[in-house]
């Protein structure tokens, strides 16, 4: 969950912080009243920076004895039911304190996209000046976020990614499915011997014959209520066919006398991971390959 705390609201209208031991942040936003500064509602505003979801929505604010001042939230396009403070707890009084603290659920589901401006508008009552601590959001068990995803491979070798790495999916159960493959290429989920559990699958790319250069394909995470995409982005790197070059030797020795020979002083080996083996034994003679320990 995470909590904003009203006080940092970037935009404020008519809207004021006060200091309060009792909030959680240790401050308060209210509607100002008094002289030189008396107004009958407020507006503040912020924006959503948490990710895309569904999400449960609380505040955190002040239901005092004397009015029954108004609030009203909205998300994005979505318009929260009206909140009126007309429900003190027992033990509240006219101060905002921890006896007239109250932390409501205001809707149990809502969509929020990134970047949706939520506002909140106060409506004075009486002496009840629409004091606001926070609002609180929940991710709920559906939420389900797919992130982009980077690969390389080397030209005519398959990779296998762990696209759900940097991805969100709280229940656990959500299935991965190849929406669009490939250009130059194959992707292939792969549930690691565990078809019944989704957590530890990936996906298989393997490029065409040949093939070096950008390419991509897409994924879908879907876990019955939500889903989401994203695109995998693979590096394929040409293989250098002058990398590796063997070069014929020559050596001599003499009668019954063993020689040790560096066939690879005169080869190419740009990566340096080359190996050495014999193809075809001497006619009168043995050649085993010395690993020099």
């Amino acid at each position: 969950m995470v909590k904003i705390q009203a006080e940092s609201f970037e935009n404020l209208t008519n809207f004021v912080t006060d200091n309060n031991e009792d909030a959680e942040g240790g401050s308060l936003l209210r509607i100002p009243f008094g002289i030189g500064s008396n107004a009958s509602s407020g507006t503040a505003s912020t924006t959503f920076d948490l990710p895309t979801g569904n999400y449960e929505v609380r505040l955190g604010y002040f239901d005092e004895t004397d009015g029954d001042s108004t609030i009203d939230i909205t998300i994005g396009d979505t318009v929260l039911p009206t909140l009126t403070l007309d429900q003190p707890p027992d033990g509240a009084g006219i101060n905002p304190d921890a006896d007239s603290f109250v932390n409501e659920q205001i809707s149990s589901t809502v969509f929020i996209n990134n970047g949706d401006l939520i506002t909140i508008n106060g409506t004075r009552d009486g002496q009840e000046f629409a004091r606001i601590d926070f609002i609180e959001f929940i991710p709920l068990d559906e939420n389900l976020i797919a992130v982009d995803d980077t690969a390389t491979t080397q030209q005519n070798t398959e990779v296998n990614i762990d696209v759900l790495e940097n991805d969100t999916d709280l229940d656990g159960n959500s299935t991965l499915t190849i929406v669009t493959d490939a250009n130059n290429g194959t992707a292939e989920v792969d549930d690691n011997g565990t078809p019944g559990d989704f957590s530890d699958d990936s996906v298989i790319y393997t490029p065409e014959d040949g093939f070096s250069g950008p390419d991509s394909f897409t994924y879908e995470l879907s876990n019955g209520l939500t889903t989401q995409t994203a695109t995998v982005d693979i590096d394929v790197t040409g293989v250098d066919e002058n990398s590796l070059i063997a070069v014929d030797d020559t050596t001599t020795t003499e009668e019954n006398t063993a020689v040790t020979i560096d066939v690879l002083q005169n080869d190419t080996d740009v990566d340096g991971n080359g190996t050495v083996t014999i193809l075809n034994d001497p006619s009168n003679g043995t050649a085993v390959v010395d690993d020099n320990g």
